[in-house]
């Protein structure tokens, strides 16, 4: 029988040289040379560690937000507002930093949390509106995705504007609200992503409340049978991914942008694609962030290479749908023992 996890790892590797040979496909109808583009591809994002420390800073934001999409989705909420719950973290930790004068040691700590806080509470408006009301959460956390970002927006066009500022950011944060830095382009939280994804899995494999959640994600008519509050759960998966999502939004401008600004880079829809092509297994989520965020880098390094930007985003698409339809594919193989022959004597 073979290992399920070396199956899915062959079938990722073999899907994205699939992914690389469509790309090549595309590259020589325009008559770009293959090899010199792909090389020029890993050489940007992880041919020395400036390139990976570059890479890294994509697989940040996108760690959390497929950490967040993972535990709605293991219990088959299909939160789709990872987006908006990133916005609202940063929000929150923006209004601590800009609007309290707190000493050194609480101030972050009290930015942070506010982050989360808003987060989840963002994530828990779709988990209530689907409980108390029936409303599919598919479409209520992707609205809220946008009233997030238009809230956010009308600070940073309006009374949290720079004063002088030709740009619509707010003021700088003081140096207690920022994120420490780790390198010149990290910061800590890239520590604390690895720490997250290993508490959920401890989380999700031992508690009561984890495997509560992987029974409503199972079947909610088990979990009913089972005496389990498919609401209850509902709930508490929306309040803790949306808080997760929110960390997002606090190391975005938290860390190296250290202001508030129109956050709309597509994270926290980068991070449903990340836990599908986990599986919503937390380590997965990790390894897949960093994947796609290599990918994102190159793409980087081929845009600054001259190549066209519509280009790098085929490449870009064709690697991920390769990846994702072969994990899809292999996750469906039942690979069976041989049946034993039973001697009558």
């Amino acid at each position: 029988m073979i290992p399920r996890w070396l199956l899915l790892l062959a079938a990722f590797l073999f899907s994205v040289l699939l992914g690389l040979g469509a790309s090549s496909l595309v590259l020589v109808a325009v008559r770009i040379p293959v090899i010199e583009t792909f090389w020029t591809m890993f050489d940007g994002a992880a041919g020395s560690w400036s390139a990976l420390e570059s890479s890294l800073v994509f697989t940040e934001p996108i760690a959390f937000t497929g950490l967040a999409a993972a535990v709605a989705f293991r219990a088959r909420v299909w939160n789709i507002g990872g987006e908006g719950q990133m916005v609202m973290g940063a929000f929150g930790a923006s209004l601590i930093a800009l609007q309290t004068t707190l000493p050194a040691p609480l101030m972050l700590v009290t930015a942070v949390g506010c982050g989360i806080a808003c987060g989840a509470i963002w994530g828990g408006l779709t988990a209530a509106l689907k409980v108390w009301l029936g409303v599919n959460e598919v479409l209520s956390s992707l609205m809220l995705n946008y009233v997030a970002i238009l809230w956010v927006q009308s600070l940073v066009y309006g009374p949290w504007r720079e004063p002088g500022g030709g740009w619509p950011y707010s003021e700088y944060f003081p140096d207690t609200a920022r994120l420490p830095s780790i390198g010149s382009e990290l910061d800590a939280f890239v520590i604390a992503a690895p720490l997250l994804a290993l508490a959920l899995a401890i989380w999700l494999r031992f508690s009561r409340s984890g495997f509560e959640i992987s029974v409503v994600g199972h079947s909610h008519d088990a979990a009913r049978y089972a005496a389990i509050s498919v609401s209850r759960v509902t709930i508490l998966v929306m309040l803790i991914s949306g808080g997760i999502a929110g960390i997002a939004g606090i190391q975005q401008v938290c860390g190296s942008a250290g202001r508030l600004y129109v956050l709309t880079p597509g994270y926290g829809y980068l991070g449903i694609l990340v836990s599908w092509l986990a599986g919503h297994n937390p380590f997965l989520v990790l390894v897949m962030s960093v994947f796609y965020g290599i990918i994102m880098q190159g793409g980087a390094s081929l845009q600054i290479a001259q190549i066209d930007p519509s280009l790098v985003r085929i490449f870009q698409a064709a690697i991920i749908l390769f990846a994702l339809a072969g994990l899809t594919l292999a996750s469906r193989i039942q690979t069976r023992p041989r049946s034993k022959v039973v001697d009558p004597a």
